[in-house]
């Protein structure tokens, strides 16, 4: 790669730098933050990772001048490569925050990724993982054997899972000390984007309670706060973390075992459950909110125009009949 790249505002005024130098830089100032609990590592990391690929491609591609244009053809390379819009617009956001530090922090002249926008989502606004029903979520529940310790860990899971809504890394990223009971029992967790466990999930249901305490009292390293909430139980991680892709495995599992195929009903899709139930019970907009702690209403009207399709289609008050003239 060249060393010089070439930053191509409008009008022509144009400033050069260097690629290396300035992105170590940049990865600095990130661990910098991440020390100061300003932001998640996970974050630090997934933005390098865009800013390293662009790189990458505008190296292969001998891209030495970045302007709107150059980024867009890098957005159209991986769209042609088979990266899903979702993934793309992941890495767009680590070059979008280079840039923006940059400017910010290095006198950079001007941002090449303003106006640059995001590849664009197929299939609308309906969410590709489909919610489960009330029944395959109560099948789901009672696949796990609870007259063993594995049995006992899974249905504490699921039942957190069904209940709470909580993601994949959230469940993952627990630890034992994370329960709090003061008159309610709550998990604290650590969320997407967030750098430690400071938001609060409510374990109300009896049954989730019941199966929460059933794990606990076998979990092998259940007098340890510092413990992973859900760990493994086999000899080579024995009271260790389990990994987020086999918390997926173990879901998947059960969703097979009680008769559910459809690929588009993965381990989110207990939490699009959760979101789909409480707007079915007519549950107040922020308070789902709370549940979810999703930052924005329209996501969460994404969720409400769903059901309402669902609920009442209006294709059903098509009528060709003698009566309507």
């Amino acid at each position: 790669m060249a060393n010089e790249l070439t930053v191509l505002p409008p009008r022509g005024v144009a400033r050069a730098f260097d690629a290396e130098e300035l992105v170590e830089e940049w990865r600095a100032s990130m661990a910098e933050r991440v020390a100061a609990g300003e932001m998640a590592q996970t974050t630090a990391d997934t933005y390098a990772r865009g800013m390293a690929a662009f790189l990458a491609w505008a190296d292969d591609t001998d891209v030495e001048r970045i302007g709107p244009r150059a980024l867009r053809g890098w957005k159209a390379s991986l769209l042609d490569a088979g990266r899903k819009p979702a993934g793309v617009n992941v890495l767009l956001a680590g070059v979008k925050a280079f840039f923006a530090w940059a400017v910010a922090e290095r006198g950079l002249a001007y941002d090449p990724t303003q106006g640059v926008k995001g590849a664009t989502r197929t299939g609308g606004r309906r969410h590709k993982r489909a919610a489960l029903s009330d029944t395959e979520v109560l099948r789901v529940l009672a696949q796990p054997d609870t007259d063993t310790d594995t049995g006992k860990r899974d249905a504490a899971m699921l039942y957190l899972l069904a209940y709470t809504g909580v993601r994949t890394i959230e469940v993952q990223r627990a630890r034992v000390g994370d329960l709090r009971t003061n008159g309610h029992t709550t998990l604290l967790i650590q969320g997407k984007g967030r750098a430690e466990a400071d938001e609060a999930v409510y374990l109300v249901k009896p049954e989730v309670l019941d199966a929460v305490y059933a794990w606990l009292a076998v979990h092998p390293r259940g007098h340890d706060a510092t413990a992973p909430l859900f760990c493994g139980l086999g000899n080579r991680n024995r009271g260790g973390a389990l990994t987020t892709r086999a918390i997926r495995g173990i879901v998947k599992r059960y969703y097979q075992a009680a008769g559910i195929r459809d690929p588009h009903k993965t381990t989110h899709s207990l939490r699009h459950t959760v979101v789909t139930n409480l707007i079915r019970h007519k549950v107040a907009p922020t308070k789902i909110m709370s549940v979810t702690r999703h930052k924005s209403l329209d996501t969460l009207l994404a969720y409400a125009h769903e059901v309402e399709r669902d609920a009442d289609p209006a294709e059903a008050h098509i009528d060709y009949g003698p009566s309507c003239g």
